[in-house]
């Protein structure tokens, strides 16, 4: 009867917590100017040998890395209109993934008391290492810009995330990546007019 009790109340709870969806999946608007030619967009295949991230790169629907980074690179990076010069090519490693699981463990061992007056769930963090390299129709690299890219979202009665769906995890990695691409774009913005000058140098795909 008490299992019964703990497992309603966490249903409860957590159907109370916000959603979050592939909709809100967007980057800052903070486009550069002159803006890169226009490039086609690849995401570089997981790496089999490392484990850490195959494991946490399947817990993610491909499509809202693809949505994510999409969107950074047609509305802040790049005329997504014009002839194609190149490839914008993204590649990921989680490199540390977190959970707060002690929240966890004391909203259970205190019968989530103390989460009806703020505590967390969670508090899920995570580390990604973002390297975004572009290549010219000779798939000859001219430029690569590197960042790391963090986040935290609590699952949280009221204010936070659920884990229902996959909602808090989804969150915290596009955020991470989020991250990630705010501090490469500065990068990309001062090494645009030489990257411009090489593509155009190649010619068209």
């Amino acid at each position: 009867m008490k299992n019964l009790i703990i497992y309603l109340t966490f249903l409860s709870i957590f159907s109370s917590c916000k959603t979050w969806n592939g909709a809100m999946i967007k980057p800052m608007s903070d486009p550069i100017a002159p803006k890169l030619l226009t490039l086609d967009r690849s995401i570089e295949d997981v790496s089999s040998s490392n484990m850490t991230t195959i494991q946490a790169y399947n817990q993610f629907r491909l499509n809202d890395e693809i949505l994510l980074f999409t969107k950074e690179v047609e509305e802040n990076l790049m005329d997504p209109y014009g002839d194609k010069y190149g490839v914008i090519v993204l590649k990921r490693n989680v490199i540390d993934v977190r959970y707060g699981m002690g929240y966890f463990l004391g909203s259970l061992l205190l019968f989530t008391i103390p989460n009806l007056f703020g505590m967390p769930f969670m508090n899920i963090r995570y580390k990604i290492s973002v390297e975004v390299r572009i290549m010219d129709r000779n798939s000859k690299l001219i430029g690569k810009y590197s960042a790391i890219g963090e986040s935290r979202v609590l699952v949280a009665y009221y204010y936070g995330y659920s884990i229902r769906n996959d909602s808090a995890e989804r969150k915290a990695y596009t955020d991470a990546l989020n991250d990630a691409f705010n501090k490469i774009r500065p990068q990309i913005k001062l090494d645009v007019l030489r990257i411009n000058e090489k593509l155009n140098s190649s010619g068209r795909l």
